[in-house]
């Protein structure tokens, strides 16, 4: 792992945000809420029943530490919001009553470059098959900036929506070739990133060509390796998750709630395109959380629905961290080709 960003503890708790006139009842109700819906469980001494709201944050920060144990290198925190509390984020207003949980993460580097052209060896497409479906399956757990983002957030960051940076040197230099030939040698430019990047790598992912399930499914089984039948078993685990949209943040502006860079090489320039895209997109309206739920302190069946459905998401969590954590890890030059 090369951490560029610094990590959060996930001890470091659950926030709680509130308006002062939300009140001692307000904070009952929801104690009461979670207590119905299962989260407060067992006995609450008196000196914890006399802060209900530090009470519903320490339940509901032992129930989300239960759920994601074992984690590696993506550590979510997760925040309980109280009716009032959006002024401090870009959260959407919310009906009195309700409360919303969201959660963050502080974002890493991790170098996977090595791992995937390594699987790419032992089996054509597995590696581009790898990225695949942490592409499609991140943003509905841990949203993951992959070299496609790069590529993506390149064309409309810097190139003004163009394939390349043409365009936009014609609008800074105009037909002045030295001028023209110093800004391409400091920006970001397509030859930059196709030098960093297979092309593969940085390919829309539903045009990108992936193994089946099937195929994954004989790796699985008969490859040579034990660390590349764990990794493609689990592989098969994250794809096989019914993941919804039920989760999404929902807030104005750009999102910047990544909790991870996917690069080929140790500062390569995925990540100067996240920091400058990050740096600037912060100066306006942004979005910095991952994912969201609000519900109802008057309606604890809605809350326990909603608590249910987000097992699966835990478990898409605990096996996107498990999976970048091993292409980030270790000496892939050394694990070997072949089936037994």
């Amino acid at each position: 792992m090369n951490a560029a960003f610094q990590l959060p503890a996930l001890s470091a708790g659950i926030p709680c945000e509130f308006k002062p006139d939300a009140g001692q009842d307000q904070a009952i109700a929801l104690a009461r809420c979670l207590l119905d819906a299962g989260v407060i469980q067992g006995a609450v001494d008196a000196r914890r029943a006399r802060d209900p709201l530090r009470t519903s944050r320490a339940f509901l920060e032992q129930w989300v530490r239960e759920r994601l144990q074992g984690l590696h290198c993506l550590f979510p925190s997760f925040r309980l919001m109280l009716e009032g509390a959006s002024s401090a984020t870009s959260l959407r207003q919310r009906e009195p009553g309700h409360v919303c949980v969201v959660w963050h993460t502080d974002c890493s580097a991790f170098v996977v470059g090595e791992a995937l052209e390594r699987l790419e060896a032992i089996h054509p497409k597995l590696g581009a098959t790898v990225l695949s479906v942490i592409d499609r399956t991140s943003a509905k757990l841990i949203p993951t900036f992959t070299p496609w983002d790069a590529m993506g957030t390149a064309q409309d960051y810097y190139w003004y929506g163009e394939q390349d940076e043409s365009v936009a040197l014609e609008e800074q230099c105009g037909d002045d070739p030295n001028e023209r030939e110093a800004m391409r040698e400091q920006m970001v430019t397509r030859e930059k990133i196709d030098a960093a990047f297979p092309p593969w790598a940085t390919q829309w992912p539903g045009q990108r060509k992936r193994l089946s399930r099937r195929a994954l499914q004989a790796i699985a089984g008969r490859a040579r390796s034990r660390r590349v039948r764990a990794l493609v078993s689990d592989l098969l685990a994250l794809e096989a998750l019914d993941l919804s949209d039920e989760f999404l943040p929902d807030g104005d502006g750009w999102f910047v709630g990544y909790g991870a860079v996917l690069t080929w090489k140790p500062d390569d320039i995925a990540v100067r395109i996240f920091d400058d895209f990050a740096n600037d997109a912060v100066q306006g309206d942004y979005v910095d959380w991952m994912g969201e739920f609000d519900f109802s302190i008057e309606e604890p069946d809605a809350l326990r629905r909603k608590l249910g459905a987000m097992e699966v998401r835990f478990a898409g969590m605990r096996l996107l961290d498990g999976l970048i954590h091993e292409l980030s890890s270790g000496d892939w030059h050394r694990v070997p080709k072949g089936m037994r």
